[in-house]
């Protein structure tokens, strides 16, 4: 069995695990594996290296001089259809239906009983829907042999476009690289209260780490935690970390500036292995957006022990959030609701390690490991289809 997987940017270090694994499993097993990276990276990431040392697998990036926001359809279409002749595989793997080119690729692989398995990320509350849009989303749906979907919205997101349940075949196709960000977690943690008392934090902290753009409702956030900050008796124990970097900073720090809150700290965009280190400052992970495919904040947090807030218009809020377990979902539009789940944490450090315990415990079963077997169970069961 030959696989090709078509991806985006190689800039992606949570997906060079999967591909590391699969290659060497499909290795061993007589089968080829090959990606095509189409861009190292992409605008909002240009000024963050791109890690080759990660991707131990065989790849080619196609427009290696470009970001992939300036790859233009024709170009692209072009490579990939190259691409698909010279490798001649009997299984591709596809990161989505929402690039033009891959239409052609589809269309290549359906003339020539290529079998497809879709990368499926989409859930039902992402956007507005369009009808018209809607049809061309089932056509595309319905003519790939398998989708691997990003949590269980995207399946049942799937489900409602008529892909036939039997051909959903994993709802775990979201991950990260548990062993190696723990590895430095745990390494960086005996640093803590010395890296906070240079810095300056407070004794508890929040954590949001991310892009600061309008869906990532950081404002919403901000507004809570003075609020919270103002109600609590703990209040003057906590602080906020926000990591990172985007177009909503300077508005950010401007209702900051009005709200006279004290207790806020930015730290600047890091590379993906220093991040774990901004982890060991803090107590809670809280991801606020409006929208989320997934979130992968959540799986990180959950990885190092730590309790997580996380909206419910998140895809991991499903799949990863038990509400009192191991953290809490709360509605993002509602700053009263957002408020009373930050107050319960400040007034509750002691149930910390418990939470955190009990998130890891869920976080074990996301693994590479279990989502490299899902995905090669996945191109085995399509490459024997009639």
């Amino acid at each position: 069995m030959k696989v090709l997987a078509i991806h985006n940017i190689l800039w992606s270090h949570y997906k060079a695990r999967i591909f590391t694994q699969l290659h060497e499993r499909l290795h061993r097993e007589g089968n080829d594996f090959f990606v095509l990276q189409l861009a190292f990276s992409e605008l909002s990431r240009l000024g963050l290296k791109t890690d080759l040392s990660i991707h131990t697998y065989p790849y080619e990036v196609l427009f290696p001089d470009k970001a992939i926001e300036h790859i233009g359809h024709i170009p692209k279409t072009r490579k990939l259809l190259a691409a698909l002749r010279h490798h001649r595989p009997e299984v591709v793997y596809l990161n989505g239906y929402y690039d033009p080119a891959y239409w052609f690729v589809l269309s290549y692989c359906k003339i020539n009983k290529i079998k497809v398995v879709l990368d499926f990320e989409s859930s039902e509350i992402s956007r507005r829907r369009v009808w018209w849009k809607e049809r061309l989303k089932r056509t595309f749906l319905g003519q790939c042999d398998a989708l691997v979907c990003l949590g269980q919205k995207a399946a049942e997101y799937a489900l409602k476009l008529d892909v036939s349940r039997n051909r959903i075949l994993s709802t775990k196709n979201v991950g990260v690289d548990n062993d190696a960000l723990l590895e430095i977690f745990t390494l960086e943690l005996p640093l803590r209260e010395r890296r906070k008392a240079e810095i300056g934090l407070p004794r508890y902290n929040f954590l949001y780490a991310g892009r600061f753009v309008e869906r990532k409702n950081l404002d919403t956030f901000i507004l809570a935690f003075h609020e919270a900050k103002s109600l609590s008796e703990n209040g003057s124990e906590w602080g906020l970390i926000l990591s990172g970097e985007g177009s909503q900073k300077p508005r950010l720090q401007e209702l900051i500036r009005l709200l006279g809150c004290q207790s806020v700290h930015w730290m600047e965009p890091c590379e993906w292995y220093e991040v774990p280190i901004r982890y060991t400052l803090a107590d809670v992970a809280v991801l606020p957006s409006t929208f989320e495919p997934f979130g992968f904040l959540t799986n990180e947090a959950m990885v190092y022990s730590m309790p997580v807030l996380v909206s419910e218009r998140c895809g991991s809020a499903t799949d990863l959030v038990i509400d009192g377990l191991n953290g809490f979902r709360f509605d993002p539009s509602s700053q009263q609701d957002f408020t009373s789940k930050l107050l319960w944490f400040m007034s509750h450090p002691g149930k910390f390690a418990q939470m955190g315990g009990n998130g890891k415990a869920i976080i074990d079963q996301w693994s590479p490991d279990i989502i490299t077997e899902e995905l090669i169970q996945s191109f085995h069961k399509v490459s024997a289809y009639d």
